[in-house]
């Protein structure tokens, strides 16, 4: 894996880094679990989501670091969606297991 390809895999996290914490901030569900059909109860959930973003964002990062030039790309760039996506849906499964947000079915 070139060297390109490493910094932007980790300039990707970096981004979704700051991207968390400006919706913290005022108060956004991440764009990976929006849906008109969710809505917040708890503005504990806005601390939840920072703390899983900021998990995520370590988990790139180190994973990107820690597979730099031993696996083939494709390899690698499914891996680092696998993550990704996993950390966000897991932020969403538990957002709901805790009530902080409402499912509507209408």
């Amino acid at each position: 894996m070139g060297d390109l390809v490493f910094i932007v895999y980790i300039s990707i996290a970096l981004i979704f880094l700051i991207y968390s914490i400006i919706s913290y901030k005022k108060k956004n569900i991440i764009y990976t679990i929006r849906s008109e059909k969710i809505n917040v109860s708890k503005d504990n959930y806005y601390k939840l989501q920072l703390l899983f973003c900021v998990s995520n964002c370590i988990l790139l990062i180190l994973e990107s670091v820690a597979i730099y030039n031993k696996t083939n790309t494709t390899l690698f760039v499914c891996y680092y969606l696998v993550t990704f996506w996993v950390v966000n849906y897991l932020l969403k499964f538990i957002g709901i297991k805790m009530k902080y947000l409402n499912i509507s079915y209408e």
